[in-house]
């Protein structure tokens, strides 16, 4: 009985929730109850004031906070990686507190703004872009939920606006899938148009006026895109997010990494991009960020272009440096391609997620074909000069690509190629990394690479 009251006691709450999460929660109450409640101008709401409006409006701060109890509770069941992340719920409460003083503030300055031109689905969109489609539903639910609250929609009104506000979460889902971001602006033009039009009809109001609501409808899902993809950089330099956007951007031809990779070192672009369908192919299969992965791939060799002409891919009919040099100095060039590029990642401001994969795709490998060459001459050789000193995978995607990478290269080399010649090649590449404890510190199992 003790430990019971110990859990519900406030300091079993503070225990449990941890001081961080409540903070957070109170800052989302505390900014988000004046828009709720101050329904006239600032100034004339100070000015009317008394106890008998407070207790009026009391209900809906009650109501208020039943929606961030629910959906906090949705959080912690659902959505485990948000819950354990300060970050991910303070971005998701700065989205409810923004759309919330955004519309109160419109409808402040100019009362007679029509519904539908309000960007009510961009805080769904940026939500589903920085963390997840579960907590786009959730943002678009409380918005929607609270937007009847404000008294900015009726009943029918409400309706449409939750429905507009849960179709920018999904269209904001799709930009990963179609890998188009016009279809995304013009989902939410062509929804707002329709829900504004059912809407408006459905309180009896003549056909002109449910056109005019779709015209309004339709300028307001231009505005959530536009808005959307204005304020998603700031929200992914701030929070430090890296979003499917952006990876999107990354995977383009037309960076300039990647053209300078298409230029200078040819074999190495081209073994980027296979590598890079495999870690994909990989990452979906698994339950990894697919588009992380194939970003990663594609950046993982750009500390080549200091000296392509030392690996074997861009070598061609060419001679070979290295057979004029040592092998410790020939490893020397080899693992320095890590280091060098993370240098010119972070030169051309790569997401913190993509040069991890960088300098991870080798761990601590050795250098074995060096190594081994090294070993057949008399002085003494010592394994530790012979190895990356990077980091050993720490996530998925790390994982997948240094596979990927390993494979796609042992692959190559075959002279004669059968299926089960490749499949032996990527066998041992795979028991050669897990031997090696390089696949350790990543999530990566061994029923996932199965």
């Amino acid at each position: 009985m003790d430990r019971f009251l110990d859990q519900v006691s406030i300091r079993g709450v503070v225990a449990r929730l941890g001081l961080k999460r409540l903070g957070v929660g109170a800052l989302l109450i505390a900014m988000s109850l004046p828009p709720l409640i101050v329904r006239v101008h600032p100034v004339q709401f100070m000015q009317e004031f008394s106890l008998e409006m407070a207790l009026r409006y009391l209900p809906l701060a009650v109501l208020f906070c039943l929606s961030v109890l629910a959906g906090a509770a949705f959080i912690w069941r659902y959505e485990r990686k948000t819950w354990g992340s300060i970050r991910d719920l303070l971005i998701v409460s700065t989205l409810i507190i923004g759309m919330l003083w955004t519309t109160r503030a419109v409808m402040w300055l100019h009362p007679d703004t029509p519904l539908y031109l309000l960007p009510i689905p961009l805080g769904a969109l940026l939500a589903t872009w920085l963390l997840s489609s579960n907590l786009g539903l959730l943002v678009a639910v409380v918005t929607s939920l609270n937007a009847t609250l404000m008294g900015v929609s009726t009943d029918v009104g409400a309706v449409g606006v939750l429905i507009w506000a849960i179709t920018g979460a999904v269209a904001a889902s799709m930009i990963s899938e179609r890998r188009a971001t016009l279809s995304v602006g013009a989902l939410l033009v062509l929804s707002g148009a329709i829900v504004a039009f059912a809407a408006t009809l459905g309180l009896q109001q003549p056909l002109s006026a449910a056109l005019d609501s779709a015209r309004w409808g339709a300028v307001g899902g231009f505005l959530s895109a536009i808005l959307g993809y204005g304020l998603l950089p700031f929200f992914e330099n701030v929070f430090r997010v890296t979003t499917d956007v952006r990876l999107l951007e990354l995977t383009s031809s037309s960076h300039p990494l990647l053209r300078r990779l298409m230029q200078e070192a040819p074999g190495t672009y081209s073994h980027s991009i296979i590598t890079g369908n495999l870690a994909e192919a990989g990452a979906e299969a698994t339950g990894a960020r697919a588009l992380l992965a194939r970003a990663g791939a594609y950046y993982h060799d750009v500390g080549k272009l200091r000296r392509p002409g030392f690996f074997a891919e861009n070598q061609g009919g060419e001679g070979n440096p290295h057979d004029s040099r040592l092998p410790s100095l020939s490893a020397l060039i080899i693992t320095a391609h890590v280091r060098e590029g993370v240098e010119l990642a972070r030169e051309h401001s790569l997401p913190q997620e993509v040069i991890d994969i960088i300098r991870q795709h080798h761990g601590t490998s050795l250098v074995s074909y060096f190594y081994s060459k090294a070993a057949e001459g008399n002085t003494p050789v010592y394994e530790a000069d012979f190895r990356y000193d990077g980091d050993a995978p720490h996530s998925r995607e790390a994982a997948l690509v240094m596979l990927a990478d390993c494979a796609e290269a042992s692959v190559r080399a075959l002279r004669k190629p059968t299926a089960i010649r490749v499949e032996n090649a990527v066998r041992r590449v795979i028991e050669n990394k897990v031997a090696d404890g390089q696949l350790t510190n990543s999530t990566l199992t061994l029923a996932d690479i199965e």
